[in-house]
């Protein structure tokens, strides 16, 4: 160990963590979310089950972003952001894809070739 440094170089440092005003956090933990699963399920329901999975995802995501905003740096509020997006697109989408469906169908049923 050279002289001057005050840690070994292989030990592992921790990260500082600063609050308010840049003074250092010690120990500060948050409480978990399941801001990962909702988009896991936000993300699955443009593959599978559409509606039937974003719901879910809106409604998880939604309490992770609940959490998250009473807890400013809370390193789950990007992520529920994100599943919270990608679950209304999606529910968007369906919808859309269902009126399409629906004017088809409908179109044919005039013309009578259904």
């Amino acid at each position: 160990m050279q002289s001057g440094q005050g840690a070994s170089p292989y030990a592992p440092q921790q990260p500082i963590v600063t609050g308010q005003m840049g003074i250092p956090v010690v120990g500060q933990f948050f409480p978990p979310t399941s801001a990962l699963a909702a988009l896991i399920l936000a993300c699955l329901s443009f593959v599978l089950c559409g509606l039937f999975m974003s719901i879910p995802a809106l409604i998880m995501a939604g309490q992770a972003l609940q959490i998250t905003k009473n807890m400013p740096g809370h390193p789950d509020h990007g992520t529920a952001q994100a599943a919270q997006i990608v679950a209304w697109v999606n529910i968007g989408i369906t919808i859309l894809v269902v009126i399409l469906y629906i004017g088809m169908f409908g179109f044919l049923a005039m013309n009578g070739d259904f």
